[in-house]
């Protein structure tokens, strides 16, 4: 950049500022290239503009562009350090107006989502994953047209973070046929009624007999209509052998409904906890965000972990590190006392946990009922 026409001590000013940046000189100028206002930073004081007339090799360009995404700013990893360590600190100073120091709680959280399910879908992992192993019972000996449920033993387990890597190989010497007829068999079968939600679903498990572990479902849907005993155990023993449709699902809604739920706890913390200075709504969906960002975290560390974990060891950590997280980032961020901190995260954690989860199951359900055949 040509400094002529300016004295000395303008020249050194200028020249201090062009170096207090990593664009090149030669691309910046004293002025704004757009309103002509004197530059005193590397955005203009009067537009905003940028000083950088991007007058350089797309080569050079992209080496900027990379060079600025890999570092991911300092501020980045200080953020998810006092986040991890300290509870409540980043949401409070963010709040109170630090908010060059800290990342925003829309980065934040965005950037946790998309790691999490990016890295779900590519690693084919399912979060809750259903394992039954049916046999038929000992001294039985039938041709398989001839077994009833009464005939067969079934194990029922419940797997977290497991790939459907995993699934195949333990699912590889099952006969799923023998399954199948635990699913379709007669039988009466009460429901738990959801009739106030919309495109909802609507199951029941027919009871056990004494031995077997084994049962039908009924499924029925709020327009009236219903699979067959056959489509059900069809259904559920696809979701069992192989949960892909269910997790796109799950996929799907998940990261959509915790979004629109961090408005709702906003509001739910609000009712607990208000203070015309430091805990309008504002203070509560930034407090939320952060948490719904640190969630993810969890879960997707807990896929990683999986690798040399058992799943369902992990999952418990998770519930118990959310259950002591929440209380402790609260009482940082509100300054309340204990007894009102717990009473607020709790009550507000189990209103939360009924809405998601019937919420979830409930566009699911409606989801996979658009591809079935229905009576």
């Amino acid at each position: 950049m040509s400094t002529e026409g300016i004295d000395a001590t303008e020249a050194a000013i200028v020249a201090s500022m062009l170096a207090s940046d990593n664009v090149p000189d030669a691309n910046q100028a004293g002025h704004c290239f757009s309103c002509d206002a004197p530059m005193k930073g590397l955005f203009c004081s009067e537009c905003g503009q940028k000083n950088d007339n991007y007058r350089r090799s797309i080569f050079a360009l992209v080496r900027e562009l990379f060079g600025s995404v890999f570092s991911l700013e300092s501020r980045i990893w200080r953020s998810w350090g006092a986040l991890l360590f300290m509870p409540g600190k980043v949401p409070r100073e963010y709040s109170d107006g630090r908010r060059t120091h800290w990342s925003s709680p829309v980065r934040v959280y965005l950037a946790m989502s998309i790691i999490l399910f990016g890295f779900m879908s590519f690693s084919n992992t399912h979060l809750l994953s259903v394992d039954a192993d049916a046999r038929v019972k000992d001294g039985i000996e039938k041709p398989i047209e001839a077994l009833t449920k009464q005939d067969i033993q079934i194990n029922w387990d419940i797997h977290f973070f497991e790939t459907q890597k995993s699934i195949d190989l333990r699912n590889k010497d099952r006969d799923f046929r023998l399954l199948a007829i635990c699913f379709a068999d007669d039988g009466s079968s009460p429901t738990i009624d959801f009739s106030d939600i919309e495109n909802n679903v609507e199951f029941g498990i027919l009871p056990d007999d004494d031995t077997s572990g084994c049962g039908g479902l009924d499924i029925t849907f709020s327009d009236g209509k219903s699979l067959s005993k056959e489509q059900s155990g069809t259904l559920m023993t696809n979701f069992i052998r192989n949960p892909i449709a269910m997790t796109r699902s799950f996929n799907t809604w998940l990261p959509r409904l915790m979004f629109i739920m961090m408005p709702f706890t906003m509001l739910l913390g609000a009712l607990f906890i208000r203070d015309k200075k430091r805990a309008l709504l504002f203070d509560h969906l930034v407090h939320a965000a952060y948490i719904h960002a640190f969630a993810f975290f969890l879960l997707f560390a807990g896929i990683i972990a999986s690798n040399f974990i058992a799943g369902t060891r992990i999952f418990q950590a998770i519930v118990v590190i959310l259950l002591i997280y929440l209380p402790i980032s609260l009482k940082r961020m509100f300054g309340r006392g204990w007894f009102k901190t717990l009473m607020t995260s709790y009550l507000v954690g189990f209103i939360y946990l009924i809405i998601i989860t019937g919420s979830l199951v409930a566009l699911m359900a409606w989801d996979i009922s658009k591809t079935l055949p229905l009576a």
